[in-house]
């Protein structure tokens, strides 16, 4: 069973950034949206929280490419890394990004309010993952040996020890450009999946005449994200505004 879960993990290593989109596309797809336990106000409190879960989940990737970006971006669609990062947030948990995406899908799942994505779309997204960090770890493992295993034996895999927190981060500069120009497409992605599963789940269960009168709102928004997306990307492709003199 471990080494298929290692397999399916370098599998999916390769189009993990994919990941979210499909997500998304799943729960428009088979997601059925319901009031929750027949009550409107615990509905909406859990959607509240969807949004703040999500939210949180952005602000760890944030934070934590802004700290310490890694190379774990892979290399020809593998698993690579020329060092083994330590510091920033990697300091508090081995896995802050996953961590991060892991809480941009609870929140997303919780925003669409379906149970079939509760129950299908939401655990094979947290499968995949595990399996992505089990892969990742075989081969840190295999790359650096006892000095990796020193690491796991002092820093949780995911969940971060905060009480370590601003010891850790306080000595160090924290770099929003880096963290913004890295993770441009994540917050697109996350900004319009905010905005479009309320109105699929408000046409889901109230209509077509309930989200009519929204529309011209709701196509303004997304435009303004997408236009300001394509700006930001401009930009980065310039190297300006997210870039410092040193790079």
């Amino acid at each position: 069973m471990t080494g298929w879960n290692i397999a399916v993990g370098n599998f999916f290593f390769k189009y993990r950034n994919a990941l979210f989109p499909v997500l998304f596309a799943l729960a428009a797809l088979i997601g059925r949206p319901q009031v929750i336990l027949g009550n409107p106000a615990l509905d909406r409190a859990l959607g509240v929280c969807g949004v703040l879960v999500a939210l949180t989940g952005q602000l760890v990737r944030l934070i934590t490419i802004g700290y310490e970006y890694i190379e774990r971006g892979g290399k020809k669609g593998k698993v690579y890394a020329s060092r083994l990062v330590q510091g920033g947030v990697y300091a508090l948990t081995r896995n802050p990004m996953y961590l991060g995406n892991g809480l941009i899908a609870i929140g997303m799942s919780l925003v669409a309010g379906a149970p079939l994505i509760y129950l299908i779309v939401l655990p094979l997204f947290l499968y995949i993952y595990q399996a992505i960090i089990a892969a990742e770890e075989t081969y840190l493992r295999r790359q650096f040996g006892a000095e990796y295993e020193r690491y796991c034996a002092s820093v949780n895999r995911l969940l971060p020890a905060l009480d370590k927190a601003r010891r850790v981060l306080a000595p160090l500069s924290y770099n929003w450009r880096q963290a913004v120009r890295k993770d441009l497409s994540t917050m697109a992605g996350l900004f319009l999946g905010l905005i479009l599963l309320p109105v699929f789940r408000r046409l889901w269960l109230e209509g077509w005449g309930a989200v009519r009168g929204d529309l011209p709102q709701t196509l303004t928004a997304v435009l303004v994200i997408l236009g300001l997306y394509g700006v930001a990307i401009t930009l980065k492709r310039q190297r300006k505004v997210f870039y410092t003199r040193g790079g």
